[in-house]
């Protein structure tokens, strides 16, 4: 049986990080460490409002990963670093992005596992970020078998369901949204996914519920579709990133 083979550079990733002049990475090392370091960026420490922005929960989602590498290199994070303190977790699955998989090196996928007791080195990781609260939480994702964009959210406050709504509307003229009434089995309105999950009838959590269990606000989960270019991906994701901070800036 033929090795797999790597056909991303997560080194790449490091490098493109450490050229946006980011002093405040900072790199946690797991059994893996020789290859695979975790990385944690935090910028505007102290702020009084908390927002925790993820990607590379699936290695094949590159989508994600480069959304946040420009919402860095181009600086967008700069209209909100008076005000946010943004804490920012590049790549939760390096192993997955090098070999272009779903899963990490065990074959897990990580974001079925926040409900476990023993969770893999990564997921760990990850709730050990959310240990302290955030206001928000967004998690980048793309699906390669949907036709248009697509959100999961859920939170503490009905009156900000409507947050959900307002993203695929600054969306809807970058990039189509998914209007099926059923979207990867979950019950859906006009592309917005959370409004019947239970979490307490879960047998599995994903980070985002695993999140709200731990005092966030609202958790939103951001799935941009694969078919389309990497530009217009990226630019759905960061328009999406922006109209929900700009909501919390404006709300609270």
């Amino acid at each position: 049986m033929q090795p797999a083979k790597k056909i991303n550079s997560f080194e790449l990733i490091i490098h493109r990080l450490e050229k946006s002049h980011l002093d405040s990475i900072e790199t946690h090392h797991t059994k893996q460490a020789s290859t695979y370091p975790l990385l944690k960026i935090v910028l505007g420490k102290g702020n009084p409002r908390r927002v925790l922005i993820s990607a590379g929960m699936h290695g094949d989602e590159p989508g994600g990963m480069e959304s946040l590498l420009s919402f860095l290199q181009d600086e967008h994070y700069l209209s909100y670093i008076n005000h946010w303190e943004i804490t920012l977790l590049p790549c939760i699955n390096p192993h997955g992005y090098e070999f272009g998989t779903r899963e990490n090196h065990e074959g897990k996928d990580l974001n079925r596992l926040f409900k476990e007791t023993q969770p893999p080195t990564e997921v760990f990781f990850a709730q050990s970020v959310l240990s302290t609260p955030f206001e928000l939480t967004i998690e980048l994702h793309e699906d390669n078998e949907s036709a248009g964009y697509y959100l999961y959210q859920k939170g503490v406050d009905a009156k900000d369901d409507e947050l959900g709504f307002k993203i695929l509307d600054a969306i809807k003229n970058i990039m189509p949204i998914n209007l099926d009434d059923e979207i990867d089995g979950s019950s859906a309105d006009q592309g917005v996914i959370g409004k019947s999950i239970d979490i307490s009838k879960m047998d599995w959590w994903p980070m985002a519920l695993y999140g709200l269990s731990k005092g966030v606000k609202r958790c939103l989960t951001l799935e941009t579709a694969s078919q389309f270019n990497m530009a217009t991906r990226v630019d759905a994701h960061l328009t999406a990133i922006k109209t929900a901070l700009n909501y919390f800036s404006n709300k609270y």
